[in-house]
């Protein structure tokens, strides 16, 4: 597949079976040969230009992933009569929520904060009268009745931004499979010197992550009914900074790989340290036509 570099690599696994599926095993306890048929599922390119995920194809992707899922005894259906599984494969680069704007905000806030205050004391130093002689507002009255307008609006939008930020890591941590160990450090524990493990989480979602999403879906009934019953699904991230996508692509199966059709049981961080690879021109055939989902799978029951 490539070459190895030097640098390293923290990759993230979390994988889950659902409606009962089990992997078959053989009289030796070896897992079974199960077929498959492969799909394009939706790719997320991220907010910026990254020619290391953008020029990478479906036909790269799906090459790669069926060498991995090869070892696992999973193969390619020779016909769609063999196929147990419609798999299809997610990928790209998250999409978290900007937090320049955050920032922005925040300081705006302060600012206006502390001009409502300013305003506040000037109209106190005045006799905290609200209105002059000839019965109008007084001038400090208008300009503090303004700050706290201002003040306001301010928190009006730093709510409406807390709100996006927390929809954006929400959705990223679906999407990459953190939501249960999130929900684990998410205990007064972290504020008593617990460790930094929730934080970190936190900050995996809140900075761009490559990542792959392959889910495993009863083939006969999508194609008898046309719904989709997922069997099991494996989702994989790293790191964006200071990666390549198609450097880490093979890394990031490989890794995956050891939990193809198994229960992860939590998400399985592990620090790979020499992480690299280069994903080189790979096809596949037997490909089933391009499948558009809306979003990418979001792994419930």
């Amino acid at each position: 597949m490539a070459q190895a570099s030097n640098n390293s690599i923290v990759t993230a696994v979390y994988s889950r079976t659902y409606n009962g599926y089990q992997r078959p095993k053989s009289a030796d306890g070896s897992p079974q040969r199960e077929y498959y048929a492969i799909a394009n599922g939706t790719f997320l390119p991220g907010a910026s230009v990254d020619s290391s995920i953008d020029k990478v194809k479906f036909p790269q992707i799906a090459g790669a992933t069926a060498q991995f899922l090869a070892l696992r005894n999973y193969h390619l259906a020779p016909d769609a009569k063999q196929a147990d599984f419609l798999l299809i494969i997610t990928w790209g680069k998250t999409l978290p929520f900007s937090d320049s704007a955050i920032r922005s905000n925040r300081d705006s806030l302060f600012s206006t904060m502390n001009h409502y205050v300013t305003v506040k004391n000037d109209l106190k130093a005045s006799g905290g009268s609200s209105h002059d002689i000839s019965g109008a507002a007084s001038k400090e009255t208008i300009l503090a009745q303004e700050a706290l307008n201002d003040l306001q609006g301010e928190v009006y939008q730093a709510q409406m931004f807390s709100d996006m930020q927390r929809n954006a890591d929400e959705f990223n941590a679906k999407l990459l499979g953190y939501v249960d160990e999130i929900n684990r450090h998410d205990t007064p524990a972290q504020f008593a010197g617990a460790g930094t493990a929730y934080h970190d989480l936190i900050a995996d979602l809140e900075n761009e992550r490559y990542f792959f999403v392959i889910s495993a879906y009863d083939f006969p009934t999508a194609t008898k009914t046309g719904k989709r019953k997922l069997l099991w699904a494996t989702r994989v991230s790293i790191q964006a900074q200071g990666n390549k996508f198609n450097e880490a692509a093979g890394l990031m199966l490989a890794k995956a790989s050891k939990y193809f059709g198994q229960d992860s049981g939590r998400l399985i961080q592990e620090f790979e340290p020499e992480g690299k690879v280069t994903l080189g021109e790979l096809k596949v055939l037997g490909v089933v036509p391009d499948s558009k989902p809306t979003t990418p799978p979001e792994g419930k029951k």
